[in-house]
């Protein structure tokens, strides 16, 4: 039963050695407070207006609030995970989303932006749920877009530990990454932003972190 365990859980947090859980549990108690800063910086004035003729031409699709609202679980469960079953990934990836907030969080603080929502007159279930997201979000904090750098960074570790897997969380990062244009939260120089600083910290995080074989 022993050795069946250390099989399953071997480079999770309970098998690693003491250093390793203080370590992991450092950075899980890290990730969480630097999370809380995003609603101290969640308002204006703004600064930057990103929006362009290609972002008007983006239609509201109410349905793709679903996505939208399922990033933190997806992130809970993540870290969940990689904390019981793979430790480094665990480390690198949440490295990656410190390092991702606090170069979102000078955006935010120096080059302040802002959404313009459009107003919904539909009564249909979707449509409420996208206008319960805009009452409980200020429309500030957008660029760049968190929900496109956070689930593409939970995408990019689950390709590295599992690539069946990680290809299809990959879609469902996809399905959140649109969402945040299809419900108009975010503008498009937003999520390019979100992207690259996703792929780009998640590299540097792997390279010093990842077994090599798991780099690629």
């Amino acid at each position: 039963m022993k050795s069946t365990l250390k099989k399953v859980f071997g480079q999770g947090i309970f098998y690693t050695g003491w250093g390793n859980a203080l370590e992991c549990l450092v950075l899980a108690v890290a990730v969480y407070f630097v999370s809380q800063i995003y609603t101290l910086l969640n308002h204006g004035p703004a600064i930057l207006n990103l929006h362009t003729a290609l972002d008007s031409a983006i239609p509201v699709i109410p349905i793709f609030v679903i996505p939208y609202n399922s990033l933190q679980p997806y992130i809970y469960a993540t870290l969940l995970l990689f904390l019981l079953f793979r430790t480094k990934d665990f480390q690198a990836a949440a490295l990656t989303m410190i390092a991702v907030w606090f170069v979102s969080y000078a955006f935010y603080y120096f080059l302040q932006t802002e959404v313009v929502r459009p107003v919904l007159t539909s009564t249909d279930t979707f449509s409420k749920m996208v206008m319960a997201v805009y009452a409980g979000d200020h429309p500030f904090n957008d660029f760049p877009s968190l929900h496109t750098s956070l689930s593409t960074i939970m995408a990019i570790y689950w390709v590295k530990v599992n690539k069946t897997l990680g290809i299809i969380l990959s879609v469902w990062t996809a399905l959140i990454v649109a969402a945040t244009l299809f419900i108009k939260q975010h503008y498009i120089a937003d999520v390019v932003l979100g992207l690259l600083l996703a792929f780009g910290f998640s590299a540097l995080f792997s390279h010093l972190i990842l077994p090599k074989k798991q780099k690629a």
